[in-house]
């Protein structure tokens, strides 16, 4: 492996007084501003481009920023909360049904011609909510791509289950979101480290390189990813993170914005360390290369589920 595609990621959510105190987003459009351009200043610093995930009324609000963003080279995608974005739905998006999802995007791409004159081509959901007919929806509305799922995850209650999902970028399957498929949708997922499995609350989770966490060794999270990126080392190498337009990423004291110089900074040296080129990627960029290769399909495993120990302990 001689080079890593580094994707920095913002998920750019309403402001707060629109939907709820509790929820993420930044307090206004005027801070959201300010620290998002912060926010690809510092991914700048390294030549990362931003691939920026925009709720649909915040993609109104904020047009004229984001396409001056997009013609500087970074990357636009839609992104959704479902409660957020239709208060009749209690729910993030895997509580949809399949109409209630494809009605919701369809209403969401209207948004998005009002603010860029084009229909999105990447997504990504709040919470990494999802169920089995998401990349079979996308796809079928066009959308090439996105950054749709969190290996490992499991947030039952927010319909986020990525127990056993791909790590690496891929094609989406039309009817088991755990699997790669034939889809003309790709799919890069938030890249975590596997070496441990947390739970907390009920839920399960791998730590991921946001910086939204307080007290993580975040260049030993890095040199892990990196490990296991070259133990695995799959077809497009890729560390993809992200986070949210909520935190303060203009003042170099707030506390996550010294984490997210720290991430990039941790980053760049785990692949120093390795002796790996990092090269910046956009979402975009990811999403062609893993769609100019055909979809080859596995061979069915005929053995059955069973799980044996060792090889004695199978049935004579």
């Amino acid at each position: 492996m001689q080079e890593i595609k580094i994707v920095v990621t913002m998920d750019c959510e309403r402001p707060t007084a629109d939907t709820d105190p509790v929820a993420s987003g930044p307090p206004n459009f005027q801070m959201a501003e300010i620290w998002t351009r912060a926010y690809a200043n510092i991914a700048a610093e390294y030549g990362w481009p931003v691939t920026f995930f925009v709720h649909p009324e915040t993609a109104v609000a904020q047009a004229d920023m984001f396409r001056e963003l997009e013609s500087a080279g970074h990357c636009l995608g839609l992104h959704i909360h479902a409660w957020r974005f239709d208060s009749h739905f209690q729910c993030e998006f895997g509580g949809l049904s399949e109409a209630e999802a494809r009605a919701m995007l369809s209403r969401a791409i209207e948004m998005w011609r009002e603010a860029f004159s084009v229909p999105p081509r990447y997504f990504r959901q709040g919470t990494l909510s999802a169920n089995d007919s998401l990349f079979r929806v996308l796809a079928d509305l066009g959308f090439r791509g996105g950054s749709v799922s969190l290996p490992g995850r499991v947030f039952p209650d927010k319909h986020a289950v990525w127990a056993g999902a791909p790590l690496d970028p891929h094609r989406g399957h039309p009817d088991f979101r755990l699997l790669e498929g034939p889809l003309e949708f790709a799919n890069m997922p938030i890249s975590v480290d596997t070496s441990q499995l947390n739970e907390k609350d009920g839920r399960q989770f791998y730590w991921d390189l946001r910086p939204d966490f307080d007290g993580l060794d975040y260049l030993q999270m890095a040199r892990n990813i990196v490990a296991q990126l070259r133990e695995r080392d799959p077809a497009i190498p890729c560390i993809n993170m992200l986070t949210h337009n909520d935190y303060d990423f203009a003042d170099p004291e707030s506390r996550v914005g010294r984490n997210y110089r720290d991430v990039l900074a941790a980053i760049k040296a785990a692949c120093d360390e390795a002796n790996i080129k990092t090269v910046g990627a956009t979402l975009g960029e990811i999403v062609d290369e893993v769609l100019s290769e055909p979809y080859v399909a596995p061979e069915f495993d005929k053995s059955g589920g069973r799980v044996f120990l060792n090889v004695d302990d199978r049935p004579r």
